[in-house]
């Protein structure tokens, strides 16, 4: 029996059905946990570790976060008075208490579970992790396929050194993240890189900004390495004359990349990358035209992720990107999300690789946050050219949501969209206007106005979902009845807004296909709004609207 039932509850469910569904579903049901520990109700994990429970040894991969976050409110931190300082200082009493309590909720998670059963684990929070339940992780599941170093609550080369069977032991390890903010850390990083030699993944990110203790020498200049790359990656010096490391791959964030050709270049085998993700990196334009050479250009590459959230511009960032998206072919994931660059990546870069493209996003926006798009015959360029694309993640034109049917211009640019037959999610960065000034200039809505702009937005999905089933059954394209369009969403990468929430924030809002009956029993398509973390268990390809690291508050844009 073919289980394709992804959705937690609906998983539960057949668990409390019947003993043979129940056996079917608990392993899928258990195989990722994600726990929010910190809280009263930590008691709860008791039932997970119970030794009873048959899920327990199907998990495979746990994510932790904390019930409350590590950050004072900023309303605490604007009020001056005593009482709003008392408050505040009680607040973080009970967070870092919380934060303690996570601690041995941790601990014992790790005391009760199976060894050797987890694969992956991570600690999401802001907080240091603490050292004796990474060791005691090390020592108890060496199935682990990612090694991370991150924050922790003391130095990691004392006990590297005191138990040197940690790292050896974990042989089948493919992936390694590295997140250094210290000295001590970028040592731990440089022995992970020596041990584990069969890694293909790396993931590269500097937190030396974020602790306000940077480095002279930390990132690479014209005449040596920097402390960075000399520490972890020392043992591969000189670099001229390394055999470079063989990775599908890579992820770098954070990292001045401007003298990248004279090491990054040359320890790491660019041209076997078949992912590639970019992040905040100044310099990116050396990187972008080393890869477009011929004896470096990747040829395996499937996916490339390009972010930049930083206010000073990249000069010929773009103009070097272009060039690569020329130099290579075959690619199937495009993800940018700029700021400051002056313009778009070339439609017909983009272009270039319509017959494989199957997820497309692309957002820039000037230094003053306003959102930047593609004129219509550039946006008909890359729909007519890239006729495969399932998810598609772009700016639009200003509609008002106010009037009976959308804008012109808004309307051209959904025409271009009919050349898509396989698109399953549409995503629009920018919200649609309203005449009535009803959006505050501090981003917050009022509950009674949010309800109307929502059935407004709600209206607009409908609208569009009406339009691509005629075309579709115009063109006989689609599940015959209907087009393949599954999910519109508004807004940039974020939560959804809490239900009851007084003063909720617009970010994103996700409209997938239901179903209305009316009093005579027939049945009509009606657009509905869902949560942001439902959407992934509705349709499946939806992806592109989890990748934007950059919160949008296109919001206050409503004239």
């Amino acid at each position: 029996m073919d289980l394709q039932i992804s959705r937690p509850e609906d998983l539960k469910s057949l668990c409390l059905t019947s003993k043979q569904l129940r056996d079917l579903a608990t392993p899928p049901l258990y195989r990722k946990v994600l726990l929010f520990i910190g809280g009263h109700k930590d008691i709860r994990i008791s039932g997970l570790l119970s030794r009873t429970n048959p899920g327990i040894q199907y998990i495979r991969k746990v994510y932790l976060q904390l019930e409350r976050t590590p950050i004072v409110p900023l309303d605490f931190q604007l009020n001056s008075d005593d009482s709003s300082e008392d408050e505040a200082e009680v607040q973080m009493e009970e967070i870092v208490g919380a934060a303690r309590q996570a601690q041995f909720t941790v601990r014992l998670l790790l005391d009760f579970l199976p060894n050797d059963i987890l694969e992956n684990f991570s600690w999401q929070n802001w907080e240091p992790f603490s050292m004796d339940n990474w060791v005691l992780l090390m020592k108890k599941q060496k199935r682990m396929k990612a090694v991370e170093i991150e924050s922790v609550d003391r130095n990691f080369m004392p006990e590297l050194e005191k138990n040197p069977g940690l790292l050896t032991n974990l042989e089948g390890a493919t992936s390694v993240h590295f997140y250094p903010d210290t000295i001590d850390r970028l040592k731990a990083c440089q022995k992970v890189v020596e041990t584990q030699t069969k890694f293909n993944e790396l993931q590269l990110s500097s937190g030396f900004a974020y602790t306000g203790v940077i480095p002279d020498d930390l990132e690479d200049s014209s005449t040596r390495p920097g402390l960075l790359t000399r520490t972890v990656f020392g043992h591969m010096m000189p670099f001229e004359t390394c055999t470079p490391m063989i990775l599908k791959k890579l992820s770098i964030d954070n990292i001045d990349l401007r003298y990248a050709a004279d090491t990054y270049m040359k320890f790491i085998n660019f041209s076997a990358l078949e992912s590639f993700v970019i992040g905040g990196c100044r310099g990116a334009d050396t990187v972008f035209a080393q890869m477009s050479k011929p004896h470096l250009r990747p040829t395996k590459l499937k996916k490339i992720r390009w972010f930049h959230g930083e206010e000073a511009s990249e000069t010929h960032a773009l103009e070097a990107f272009d060039g690569l998206l020329e130099a290579i072919s075959g690619l199937e994931i495009l993800h940018v999300d700029i700021k400051n660059f002056g313009g778009l990546p070339n439609p017909t870069a983009i272009a270039h690789h319509g017959k494989t493209l199957q997820i497309l996003g692309i957002r820039s926006r000037t230094a003053s946050s306003n959102p930047m798009r593609y004129e219509s015959d550039q946006l008909d360029e890359i729909c007519t050219a890239c006729t495969e694309l399932r998810q598609l993640s772009i700016t639009f034109p200003i509609t008002s949501v106010s009037d009976a049917r959308p804008s012109l211009e808004f309307k051209q640019a959904l025409r271009c969209l009919k050349k898509l037959r396989y698109l399953t999610t549409l995503n629009f960065h920018s919200w649609p206007t309203t005449r009535s000034s009803f959006i505050s200039r501090s981003y917050k809505l009022k509950q009674e106005w949010y309800d109307l702009y929502e059935h407004a937005l709600q209206r607009l999905a409908q609208q569009i979902f009406e339009a691509s089933d005629a075309n579709s059954n115009e063109q006989g394209w689609g599940l015959g009845h209907r087009s393949l369009l599954a999910v519109i969403a508004f807004g940039a990468n974020g939560k959804t807004p809490i239900e009851g929430e007084s003063d909720p924030q617009l970010k994103q809002l996700p409209f997938v296909r239901g179903t209305k009956v009316d009093p005579f029993g027939k049945t009509e398509m009606l657009a509905m709004k869902t949560l942001w973390k439902m959407v992934q268990f509705i349709e499946p390809e939806s992806d592109i609207l989890n990748h934007s690291i950059y919160d949008l508050h296109d919001a206050h844009n409503t004239p």
